[in-house]
């Protein structure tokens, strides 16, 4: 239950989070899937919106929470590999993935089953590592791959393409945590992540004065001084041509 408590409040994943569920649109009855759930609080943030929420995750812990957390009728969580999707073609009208397509070996294998189990039309709404910021050197990017298991960095270029592959046609794209000050208040995040476990209250301190003191620094400096061609986090929709 920790993970799932610093996970909404991290400095990170805030405006991200946000922003994708805004993108999304989630309707009353439409059928939402919900790529690598995690613990299901974002399907829950969606399916409070009237949607029928199908979640799909790997990691067991995870999915056992999101199952504990869960009474609503308008979600459902199953165990599976996205690589190898096993869900009925065209049954959903959107879906949604929140910084998990860069974990995938064969991320062109999920965009295809994505493209084949939403409905014609259909809108797919995802974010992913970048790191694209200038100042990030390739040692941080190095660390960033071993710590997170990161298999691909995007830019908008590499995931204009990619979807172009898998048979979509990308509609917006923005960068996020796209400044310096940012990117320091970001680096104190990840050492707070490599703390052992004998710290964790040290890192939930942590992880609160970054929320409730970083964040409104960084949403200064990237209302005055953002930038639209770099960032740590890529945001993404795109439609099923």
């Amino acid at each position: 239950m920790l993970y799932t408590l610093l996970n909404r409040i991290n400095l990170r994943r805030v405006e991200e989070c946000r922003t994708l569920i805004r993108w999304l649109g989630p309707r009353p009855g439409e059928r939402i899937l919900d790529v690598g759930c995690g613990d299901g609080s974002n399907a829950e943030a969606i399916a409070r919106r009237g949607a029928l929420v199908t979640g799909i995750e790997v990691n067991r812990e995870r999915l056992a929470i999101a199952n504990r957390k869960s009474v609503g009728s308008r979600i459902a969580f199953h165990l599976m590999n996205a690589e190898q999707m096993e869900l009925e073609d065209e049954s959903f009208d959107k879906a949604v993935s929140f910084c998990v397509i860069e974990h995938f070996r064969q991320d062109h294998r999920v965009l295809a089953h994505l493209n084949r189990v939403l409905k014609p039309k259909g809108m797919l709404v995802l974010s992913a590592d970048s790191l694209s910021n200038p100042e990030i050197t390739d040692a941080e990017r190095n660390a960033h791959r071993r710590r997170y298991a990161v298999n691909t960095f995007y830019t908008i270029e590499t995931v204009r393409k990619k979807l172009d592959e898998a048979g979509f046609q990308l509609e917006r794209a923005k960068y996020i945590l796209t400044t310096p000050l940012t990117l320091t208040l970001v680096r104190l995040s990840w050492r707070l992540d490599d703390l052992s476990s004998r710290l964790t209250s040290l890192k939930a301190l942590g992880y609160l004065a970054l929320r409730f003191v970083g964040k409104p620094l960084s949403d200064l400096s990237e209302h005055f001084a953002g930038r639209r061609d770099s960032g740590l986090t890529l945001l993404v929709r795109a439609r099923k041509r």
